[in-house]
Protein backbone atom coordinates (compact mmCIF):
# COMPACT_ATOMS: atom_id res chain seq x y z
CA UNK A 1 0.00 0.00 0.00
CA UNK A 2 1.15 3.25 -0.82
CA UNK A 3 1.07 5.79 1.92
CA UNK A 4 -0.80 9.01 2.03
CA UNK A 5 2.11 11.74 1.55
CA UNK A 6 -0.01 15.09 3.10
CA UNK A 7 1.95 17.69 1.61
CA UNK A 8 0.76 20.13 -0.65
CA UNK A 9 2.82 23.43 -2.52
CA UNK A 10 1.71 26.64 -1.98
CA UNK A 11 0.83 29.82 -4.77
CA UNK A 12 -2.08 30.96 -7.02
CA UNK A 13 -4.96 31.65 -6.22
CA UNK A 14 -6.97 28.87 -5.10
CA UNK A 15 -9.29 29.70 -2.18
CA UNK A 16 -7.71 26.82 0.18
CA UNK A 17 -4.78 28.26 0.23
CA UNK A 18 -4.13 30.37 3.69
CA UNK A 19 -2.27 34.25 3.56
CA UNK A 20 1.09 32.95 3.03
CA UNK A 21 0.44 30.28 0.04
CA UNK A 22 -0.23 27.61 2.85
CA UNK A 23 -2.88 24.99 2.54
CA UNK A 24 -5.87 25.53 5.00
CA UNK A 25 -5.76 22.55 7.52
CA UNK A 26 -2.57 21.17 6.70
CA UNK A 27 0.95 21.82 8.01
CA UNK A 28 3.90 22.47 5.65
CA UNK A 29 7.64 23.17 5.46
CA UNK A 30 8.23 27.10 5.79
CA UNK A 31 4.03 28.11 6.26
CA UNK A 32 3.08 30.34 9.24
CA UNK A 33 -0.52 29.82 9.28
CA UNK A 34 -0.65 28.05 12.19
CA UNK A 35 0.07 29.70 15.58
CA UNK A 36 3.02 31.67 17.04
CA UNK A 37 2.20 33.03 20.47
CA UNK A 38 1.42 31.06 23.81
CA UNK A 39 -1.11 28.63 22.16
CA UNK A 40 2.10 27.34 20.25
CA UNK A 41 2.62 23.57 22.39
CA UNK A 42 -0.86 23.43 24.01
CA UNK A 43 -3.48 20.88 23.01
CA UNK A 44 -4.30 22.26 19.54
CA UNK A 45 -7.88 19.85 19.50
CA UNK A 46 -8.89 22.17 22.36
CA UNK A 47 -10.18 24.50 19.75
CA UNK A 48 -9.80 22.26 16.10
CA UNK A 49 -12.51 19.78 17.15
CA UNK A 50 -16.15 21.82 17.97
CA UNK A 51 -14.09 25.10 19.09
CA UNK A 52 -13.18 28.38 16.70
CA UNK A 53 -9.94 27.08 15.14
CA UNK A 54 -10.33 26.45 11.54
CA UNK A 55 -11.10 22.90 10.54
CA UNK A 56 -11.76 19.84 12.56
CA UNK A 57 -7.44 18.18 13.40
CA UNK A 58 -7.16 14.59 13.24
CA UNK A 59 -3.69 14.88 14.54
CA UNK A 60 -1.98 17.63 15.74
CA UNK A 61 1.50 18.81 17.43
CA UNK A 62 4.67 21.38 18.10
CA UNK A 63 8.04 20.01 17.80
CA UNK A 64 10.24 23.50 17.93
CA UNK A 65 13.63 21.67 17.32
CA UNK A 66 11.19 20.22 13.99
CA UNK A 67 11.03 23.25 12.02
CA UNK A 68 11.37 21.83 8.46
CA UNK A 69 11.38 18.14 9.31
CA UNK A 70 8.50 15.38 9.33
CA UNK A 71 6.03 13.58 11.31
CA UNK A 72 5.49 9.92 9.92
CA UNK A 73 2.60 7.82 10.91
CA UNK A 74 3.17 4.15 10.78
CA UNK A 75 0.87 0.87 10.55
CA UNK A 76 3.64 -1.09 12.14
CA UNK A 77 5.78 -1.11 15.06
CA UNK A 78 8.81 -1.82 12.78
CA UNK A 79 8.04 1.22 10.53
CA UNK A 80 8.17 -0.51 7.29
CA UNK A 81 4.29 0.76 6.54
CA UNK A 82 4.04 4.87 6.60
CA UNK A 83 0.64 5.50 6.23
CA UNK A 84 1.10 9.22 6.47
CA UNK A 85 3.60 11.96 6.71
CA UNK A 86 2.93 15.71 7.85
CA UNK A 87 5.77 18.63 7.30
CA UNK A 88 6.21 20.67 10.14
CA UNK A 89 5.76 24.55 9.69
CA UNK A 90 8.01 27.22 10.23
CA UNK A 91 6.20 27.40 14.15
CA UNK A 92 6.86 24.06 14.73
CA UNK A 93 3.47 22.62 14.10
CA UNK A 94 2.15 20.20 12.34
CA UNK A 95 -1.74 19.39 11.68
CA UNK A 96 -4.01 18.15 9.39
CA UNK A 97 -7.57 17.85 8.61
CA UNK A 98 -6.81 14.78 6.05
CA UNK A 99 -8.22 11.22 7.47
CA UNK A 100 -5.68 9.04 7.80
CA UNK A 101 -7.24 5.36 7.93
CA UNK A 102 -4.96 4.22 11.17
CA UNK A 103 -5.99 6.53 13.30
CA UNK A 104 -9.98 6.43 11.64
CA UNK A 105 -12.04 4.35 13.88
CA UNK A 106 -14.09 1.56 13.09
CA UNK A 107 -17.68 0.86 13.80
CA UNK A 108 -16.77 -0.36 17.18
CA UNK A 109 -15.62 3.12 17.92
CA UNK A 110 -11.23 1.79 17.85
CA UNK A 111 -8.58 2.77 15.80
CA UNK A 112 -5.56 0.19 15.01
CA UNK A 113 -4.02 3.68 15.97
CA UNK A 114 -0.28 4.46 14.65
CA UNK A 115 4.00 4.60 15.45
CA UNK A 116 5.09 7.77 15.49
CA UNK A 117 8.51 9.20 14.05
CA UNK A 118 9.44 12.45 14.23
CA UNK A 119 12.20 13.41 11.30
CA UNK A 120 14.30 16.14 12.41
CA UNK A 121 15.98 18.48 9.67
CA UNK A 122 19.03 16.96 9.41
CA UNK A 123 17.44 13.39 9.30
CA UNK A 124 17.77 12.01 12.44
CA UNK A 125 14.46 10.21 13.72
CA UNK A 126 12.90 10.07 17.36
CA UNK A 127 10.05 7.07 17.57
CA UNK A 128 7.09 7.43 19.98
CA UNK A 129 7.59 4.01 21.76
CA UNK A 130 4.00 3.17 22.04
CA UNK A 131 1.20 3.09 19.72
CA UNK A 132 -1.63 6.29 19.75
CA UNK A 133 -5.20 6.01 18.56
CA UNK A 134 -7.30 8.60 17.58
CA UNK A 135 -8.47 9.56 20.78
CA UNK A 136 -4.46 10.37 21.49
CA UNK A 137 -3.12 12.28 18.42
CA UNK A 138 -3.04 15.14 20.12
CA UNK A 139 0.60 14.80 20.68
CA UNK A 140 0.65 18.16 23.24
CA UNK A 141 -1.56 16.68 25.63
CA UNK A 142 1.31 14.74 26.77
CA UNK A 143 4.47 16.41 25.39
CA UNK A 144 4.56 19.65 26.78
CA UNK A 145 5.44 21.51 29.98
CA UNK A 146 2.58 20.54 31.90
CA UNK A 147 2.01 16.76 30.10
CA UNK A 148 3.82 13.66 31.07
CA UNK A 149 6.18 13.58 28.96
CA UNK A 150 8.84 15.96 27.69
CA UNK A 151 8.32 18.21 24.89
CA UNK A 152 8.52 17.23 21.30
Amino acid sequence: MLPLLLTACGGGGDSNLGNDGGVVGLSQHGSTNSHNDSRRGTNCMDCHTSGPGTGIFVTAGTSIGGVGGYVDYYADMARTDRRARLEIDAYGNFYTVTAIDILTPDNSGLSPGAYITVVMPGGATRDMPGVVSHTSASCNVCHSVSGTQSPL
